[in-house]
């Protein structure tokens, strides 16, 4: 994990609160009437990410033609909805991950709160800790199960909410356009009776430090797909490059039938269909097509 010293803290500091006050000006124009989702405290609270979105990274957002635009690049500047003005109940909103501030991006398009799964250790920061806490995110374990923030993230998105996870589980700084793929996206969409809606980020900013997106120009696109159902629900979507009898193996070989996820050997099997499809829906997205998903974990059967 890398720290932030008291410099970077402070740069941090005084970016958030410039575009707080932009965000601010502009929450008063909108003489807190404007419709949508968002109460008055979350505008506030999202003010200085949608500053930084539309003025330093300048994001677009795209749909995938079955969202019903006309066409892929259709953006939120061209009369687009967004995502919370197209599914009304809970999902799972997963994506690539390439840079600190992909939450940012996500949560332009989403047009309501999304609760992200993010590592515990940042929590305790004097900095990013009560900023995650006003978001409420979700405190999360690396490295194994968290059955707590699994069971949080699983009610927030029963409710109706939006829960964001990246499954690569990290940042991804390799060349690879994603890392190994972990299957707790759908096993929470699973529990929640929710779909997994993917979506490719392509532009973000990436620098040294957690802070210095903040702080870096860019033009960021932010493509969403559409929403993916549980295989046996989803009889036209294409054929995963793993069958149900891999899956199965995979199952059997990482012990996944535990009393925790309730889950039998076959129906982890079907999980790992599910987070395949998506994440192959989402490398679609970014015109990645002739790529592959991999599994990590221990035990698991390398494609």
């Amino acid at each position: 994990m890398q720290t932030i010293g008291p410099l970077g803290s402070w740069i941090v500091s005084a970016t958030w609160l410039s575009a707080l006050c932009l965000g601010l000006l502009w929450i008063v124009r909108q003489k807190l009437v404007a419709p949508g989702p968002y109460s008055v405290w979350e505008r506030c609270l999202y003010a200085p990410a949608y500053t930084l979105a539309r003025l330093l990274w300048r994001v677009e957002i795209c749909w995938d033609p079955r969202w019903g635009e006309s066409d892929l690049r259709e953006s939120r500047s061209k009369h687009g909805k967004l995502l919370r003005e197209r599914i009304k109940g809970g999902a799972v909103l997963i994506a690539n991950h390439r840079s600190s501030v992909d939450p940012f991006f996500i949560q332009l398009a989403a047009g309501a709160r999304v609760h992200w799964m993010v590592a515990a250790e940042y929590f305790p920061h004097p900095l990013f800790g009560p900023l995650l806490r006003s978001y409420m995110a979700i405190p999360t374990r690396r490295g194994g199960a968290d059955n707590g923030a699994t069971k949080l993230a699983i009610r927030y998105a029963s409710q109706g909410g939006f829960v964001g996870m990246f499954p690569e589980g990290r940042i991804n700084r390799t060349d690879a356009p994603l890392l190994t793929i972990r299957p707790g996206a759908a096993l929470v969409a699973s529990k929640s009776d929710v779909p997994l809606v993917p979506i490719w980020i392509e532009g973000a900013p990436v620098g040294p430090e957690v802070y210095s997106a903040l702080l870096m120009p860019a033009k960021v696109s932010v493509t969403v797909g559409f929403p993916v159902a549980r295989p046996t629900e989803n009889l036209t979507a294409p054929q995963p490059t793993l069958d149900l009898e891999s899956t199965m193996e995979i199952a059997e070989s990482d012990n996944l039938v535990t009393a925790e996820t309730g889950l039998n050997k076959q129906s982890r099997a079907k999980h790992l269909l599910w987070i395949e499809e998506a994440m192959s829906a989402s490398l679609h997205l970014g015109n990645r097509s002739d790529n592959q998903v991999n599994f990590a974990g221990k035990g698991w059967v390398e494609n």
